[in-house]
């Protein structure tokens, strides 16, 4: 078995990599104007085994939907769905018992000056936060999904810190209320170096079966970029296999000239496009690359982030199981497209971003084709 959380440190710009001590996490995060460095490391979730379920059959005119369940007890789900045969019940955050109902991210602070992290609960103004609770009892026995953000802090031009998250399987639409099995993502801002965020963007997924399918995941893993005119770009992937059984859908974009406090209606901007990570360079360019199936990397060409250039195609979307060391006679996705298609942009200088990502089929020095994670770095010509 491999070692989890390996670290690696380059010092000539991504040319060559060697192996460092876990202990240089201590040296990463968001840098603050205060000095301090925050980050949102992952958390797993929450066993509920100790829970009594509220069964279904309890819901009568006359549930009380608005009553705080007792501790032990869980409430009748506000929505339901399953995903290989796995339930998946949603509850309004407020309606759980008070120690799962609170709202707050895991944070890790390192104070200005410092290099050891302390620990944190950030407190997250989130209306309708909607948690899910994962069950199939076997494998998943009343699993409280964590709530902690999957988007890269960033700094605003305002000083503030953004981040961008999505909700659980199946939320609550914060208009109507009413439950949606769909992704919603949703962008938060703190003015106090990230001890309390507050909800500034969401953007809820409305299918039409024309601009919006039906057959979708929603909003889900999102990335947003502050332009030089002031405005706010957002990308949005929409694929997500366990809901619609498809590893691709499209990507939408979304734009704001107030801050964030509005937002123009999603449009489809690729065919393609999971985990989309974008990164303003020096030089005003910003970069925004994007997945599956295929690797792609592309560049504004105005200050408004309305005009893309084309795509530059990192990795073709076609089939790429033939590099495989033994002949596979009937690849699945990944196999097929030889990748897991989740890549991430770093600034590296004025014109230059490093470009991560990985490659199933990457020959070692022996010639045998390995999983790699690669780097590579993308200049623009200006």
């Amino acid at each position: 078995m491999g070692e989890a959380n390996r670290w690696f440190e380059s010092y000539d710009e991504g040319v060559t990599w060697t192996e460092a001590d876990p202990s240089v996490a201590a040296e990463c995060g968001l840098l603050l104007p205060n000095g301090d460095r925050v980050y949102f490391p992952p958390e797993s979730g929450l066993s509920l085994d100790e829970y009594e379920f509220t069964h279904e059959s309890m819901l009568t005119p006359g549930y009380a939907f608005s009553k705080q369940a007792d501790e032990g007890t869980l409430p009748v789900p506000d929505g339901i769905q399953y995903q290989w045969g796995i339930a998946m019940r949603a509850y309004h955050a407020d309606r759980l018992p008070p120690s799962l109902a609170r709202k707050e991210w895991l944070m890790h602070r390192i104070p200005a000056g410092g290099t050891t992290p302390t620990i944190e609960r950030a407190q997250v103004d989130w209306p309708y936060l909607t948690r899910v609770v994962y069950d199939n009892g076997d494998e998943y026995k009343k699993v409280l999904k964590p709530i902690f953000p999957r988007g890269t802090p960033k700094l605003g031009p305002d000083g503030a810190i953004w981040v961008a998250v999505f909700s659980g399987e199946g939320h609550l639409h914060p208009v109507t209320g009413k439950y949606s099995p769909y992704y919603a993502a949703e962008l938060f801002r703190s003015e106090d170096f990230g001890r309390s965020f507050q909800l500034r963007g969401h953007m809820e997924y409305e299918p039409d079966g024309h601009t919006y399918p039906y057959q979708s995941g929603g909003f889900s893993d999102s990335d947003f970029g502050f332009m030089p005119d002031g405005s706010i770009v957002w990308f949005f992937r929409t694929a997500w296999q366990g809901i619609t059984g498809r590893e691709w859908d499209p990507m939408y974009m979304a734009r704001s000239t107030d801050g964030g406090h509005t937002w123009s209606a999603p449009r489809q901007f690729a065919d393609v496009g999971i985990l989309p990570r974008l990164c303003t360079l020096g030089c005003g360019v910003t970069l925004l690359c994007y997945a599956r199936p295929g690797m792609y990397v592309c560049a504004s060409e105005d200050e408004s982030g309305i005009k893309w250039g084309d795509p530059l195609v990192v990795m073709t979307p076609e089939d790429r199981s033939h590099l495989a060391n033994v002949k596979i006679e009937t690849p699945n996705f990944h196999e097929w497209v030889g990748s897991c298609h989740n890549p991430e942009l770093v600034p590296l200088d004025h014109k230059s971003a490093l470009l991560f990502y990985s490659d199933f089929y990457y020959p070692d020095r022996d010639g045998v084709k390995r999983k790699t994670i690669l780097c590579r770095r993308v200049t623009v010509g200006v």
